[in-house]
């Protein structure tokens, strides 16, 4: 958990203070985000904290002109005096709703451009990085708070400004009668600063430690409201386990989020009782003053207003200031994700260019999952060369997909050497390594996108070329599918959007295929692409790859042996290793692990079609 330690619930002058340490970035943020919208509230904050006191002024040389107006006969200071206290109400109103009509629009913008940049540095992030846990709550804490907490934070402190200004200027008013009557209602309520703030800090704690769960209550409510698991759900009768599932997170986050409210409450009655008697105290005094004539009825009223004003901002000021203290902490974990190294992946002013692939090899290749024990791959050492068409098999969990992943460099924190053409890849940029690369994984993605995107994030730059993509298509066999299709290429796929049209698994499977294909590549890799085909589906798409690869390099993994023993070289996995290579006549007559899988698995055919032939 690093910069984001376990905060304990015991009081921290220090940990409050280090939180604040990150406005500067915020308002450099901010200001980055629109300058006029930034500027615009800062002055109107400022403006706001100044009319109150000309209000209370006003208001005190209105009623006063009206007594003296009686004495005098004069009636034009009302008229000026109302004039000023008019002026100021309705400056106060337009005011209001010009900073409100630019805080909207602030804020809106301020939610978009923040998830635009936690979106940016997630797509930054290595796949080891991302796939670790720990960074994926910090990106769900980060995630959760910053639609609208940096905006809060800055809003609290115009606030803050605002009400400070208002504070010291209506405290003037009682300054001039009697300074300890201001500095009482000023200092009060600092009392129950040090309470609330310990309280601020204890909801940070239990929020903090909440991520984990947060995350298992959001994937069991995706469970249960996306189709891609609806269909299972429904078929096992999940529902009702899933829903108590959640409902048992959230009953447990009830009770915390009850105990800090009990809290918070018992405080704020206690505070807001003897706020209130001292202010009415104040305000005896001060009607006892006018009944002795020491004040005007215009001061009487001014100065009630006065107490008033006082009282609320200085309790408004304490109470910013602890919600400051408070968001400040959450704010230090959207900048604990945004601050996450990252290993720049490429240099391309040092790389040098890369051709056409001709060769691939892997020497001494070990890899290890972060926060894992054991190896993924252990000292793995192969070829593959241009016109070559090579199978990987091996057990569930072998190692062939994390092969895969560092072949691709998404995994580049391993030790040994990988080379493109006798050249360590590192010379390379990463970007122009996949430019080259078309490759399938065993979970490919089902964009929820239209056909064209489906099959042109292959090739980005060909994605408004229909040839292109209807070309890819056609060598993935799902070019008769597409044609079927209601706008064709650009056809709705899937059933999260309107017009959406759903496919069956494998074809799916044939689009993520022509996904691949549409990259003009020298290396064609499949990772489990039969895994949603049937037999005959399979040897085409077997067949399809083939007359793709003549002049390449193809890789492809697979559990069935009908398409594997027809690649120029095997390799078999097992616990990380590569243990045995060859062809498939080689690797029968060694009679090892791959004859022990594929008798398994023609004896497994056998049995069905002598059950068959039974019925």
């Amino acid at each position: 958990m690093d910069e984001l330690k376990y905060y304990s619930s015991n009081f921290s002058f220090k940990s409050i203070l280090s939180s604040f340490s990150y406005w500067p970035r915020l308002f450099k943020l901010l200001w980055e985000i629109n300058k006029f919208y930034f500027i615009l509230i800062i002055g109107c904050s400022l403006l706001q904290g100044l009319i109150p006191a000309f209000v209370i002024i006003a208001t005190q040389e209105f009623i006063n002109s009206i007594v003296s107006s009686q004495n005098s006969g004069a009636f034009s200071d009302v008229f000026f005096s109302f004039g000023l206290l008019a002026g100021a109400t309705i400056l106060n109103e337009l005011v209001s709703v010009l900073r409100g009509y630019v805080e909207r629009l602030y804020e809106s913008l301020i939610g978009y451009r923040l998830n635009e940049t936690i979106m940016s540095k997630s797509n930054d992030l290595p796949l080891e990085s991302f796939e670790n846990a720990d960074v994926q709550d910090k990106l769900k804490r980060a995630q959760s708070e910053a639609s609208y907490r940096p905006y809060q934070i800055f809003s609290q402190i115009l606030s803050l400004i605002s009400q400070a200004v208002t504070l010291f200027s209506v405290a003037a008013i009682l300054i001039i009668w009697k300074w300890w009557v201001a500095c009482l209602l000023i200092v009060f309520p600092l009392v129950s600063f040090i309470s609330f703030l310990k309280l601020g800090q204890e909801e940070f704690d239990i929020h903090f430690r909440r991520a984990p769960k947060t995350r298992e209550s959001w994937y069991l409510s995706f469970l249960l409201t996306k189709d891609n698991s609806f269909k299972e759900v429904k078929l096992f009768k999940l529902g009702s386990y899933l829903i108590d599932q959640y409902k048992r997170i959230f009953s447990g986050f009830f009770e915390e989020d009850k105990e800090i409210a009990k809290k918070r409450s018992f405080l704020s009655i206690r505070f807001q009782f003897l706020n209130e008697l001292i202010s009415a105290i104040i305000i005896f005094m001060i009607a006892f003053a006018a009944f002795n004539q020491e004040i005007m009825i215009g001061n009487l009223v001014g100065m009630i207003q006065a107490v008033t004003m006082t009282q609320g901002n200085s309790q408004g000021v304490v109470q910013g200031v602890l919600s400051l203290c408070q968001n400040s902490l959450y704010m230090k974990q959207l900048f604990a994700f945004l601050d996450l190294e990252v290993v720049k992946e490429e240099d391309d002013t040092n790389a040098e260019e890369l051709g056409e692939i001709r060769s691939l090899e892997f020497r001494n290749v070990s890899f290890v999952y972060p926060n894992t024990p054991n190896l993924a791959l252990k000292h793995v050492t192969f070829s593959l060369k241009k016109g070559e068409t090579v199978a990987v098999v091996g057990k569930n969990g072998s190692g062939k997909s994390t092969m895969v992943k560092v072949l691709t460099q998404l995994y580049s924190s391993y030790e040994g050497e990988v080379l493109i053409n006798n050249q360590d890849v590192r010379s390379y940029s990463k970007s122009a390594i996949r430019q080259r690369i078309g490759a399938v994984f065993q979970d490919f993605v089902h964009y929820e996108m239209s056909a064209r995107n489906n099959i042109g994030f292959g090739n980005l730059q060909k994605i408004k070329d229909d040839e292109s993509i209807l070309n890819a298509a056609e060598r993935s066999g799902v070019l008769p599918l597409i044609n079927k299709l209601n706008k064709g290429i650009d056809s709705q796929l899937g059933r999260w959007f309107e017009d959406g049209q759903q496919l069956s698994g494998g074809q799916w499977q044939r689009i993520a295929i022509a996904r691949a294909f549409m990259r003009e590549a020298d290396v064609y890799i499949l990772d489990e692409p039969s895994s949603f085909l049937d037999p005959e589906a399979e040897a085409d798409i077997f067949s399809r790859f083939q007359d793709l690869v003549k002049d390449k390099i193809g890789l492809f993994i697979s559990h069935r042996f009908s398409s594997v023993k027809f690649a120029d070289k095997i390799i078999v996995f097992d616990n990380g290793e590569i243990i045995e290579m060859g062809s498939h006549e080689e690797l029968i007559s060694l009679n090892g692990l791959y004859k022990d899988l594929y008798d398994t698995q023609v004896n497994a055919l056998v049995r069905d079609e002598v059950q068959l032939q039974g019925v």
